[in-house]
């Protein structure tokens, strides 16, 4: 079989997968891979909301619209994608879970026509980053991204505060893609909003890290994890009202 040299323009990219929805068709580096028809409509409903939660009910919605079914198939399918996308291997996250809240996929996604729009000097794809792309185009905030750029290199902890919808969030991004290279692959964007219990934001955290926690309180697993990161000065910015 001979495969095409370039991406499809409407391709789903993520790790070395392309994922073409209307094709109904998933690849690894160019190579179809075998997926059942359930299971590769449960990968297009997660790729669809990358960083987002979405819960079993939603999910069993979505892939099985017109028939009811345990949520012990939800499980299954899920099995078997992680098997085929290899989600565990040699540190590569596709897929996590929230117990008691649903599935998030948590790997970077991105579109083909994006990538081949791309500059040489871009930034370079991230492997274990998962910024999203710039939410929308800034008018007069130079200033203070590159002010919170400065005071990340100072500080462990820095909190941009302020009335909900003044884009707090695009003003975190464009700081993340910003450092970027500084911070390689110890850069992750965590969306809380999907989360009504602040009790879950550790557990959250973790399962965006990738992390396994068998306790009901997270904390400890996750410090632990982030004092042996490869990172020996981790900074963490947050947007909050």
């Amino acid at each position: 079989m001979i495969m095409p040299a370039t991406q499809p323009r409407d391709a789903i990219l993520f790790g070395p997968f392309s994922l073409v929805v209307s094709e109904r068709l998933l690849a690894r580096e160019g190579v179809p891979v075998e997926l059942g028809t359930r299971a590769l409509d449960v990968l297009v409903a997660l790729v669809s909301h990358p960083n987002e939660v979405l819960s079993k009910k939603d999910l069993l919605a979505r892939v099985w619209p017109d028939v009811t079914v345990e949520e012990s198939s939800l499980r299954v399918h899920i099995a078997n994608l992680r098997k085929a996308l290899g989600d565990g291997t040699d540190g590569a996250r596709y897929i996590t879970t929230l117990a008691g809240r649903g599935y998030c996929f948590v790997a970077p996604v991105s579109r083909s026509g994006d990538r081949s729009n791309g500059s040489p000097g871009a930034a370079r794809d991230l492997r274990y980053a998962n910024l999203p792309g710039p939410l929308l185009r800034m008018v007069g905030r130079g200033d203070d991204v590159l002010r919170l750029s400065t005071q990340l290199a100072a500080a462990r902890f820095v909190t941009i505060v302020g009335t909900g919808g003044i884009g707090k969030t695009t003003v975190a991004v464009a700081v993340g893609r910003r450092l970027s290279e500084a911070f390689a692959d110890s850069l992750f964007f965590v969306d809380l909003g999907a989360l009504s219990d602040p009790r879950l934001v550790t557990t959250f955290v973790a399962s965006m890290l990738g992390l396994s926690v068998q306790s009901d309180d997270a904390t400890p697993s996750l410090i632990a994890y982030l004092r042996r990161t490869r990172s020996t000065d981790p900074r963490y910015l947050r947007a909050s009202c």
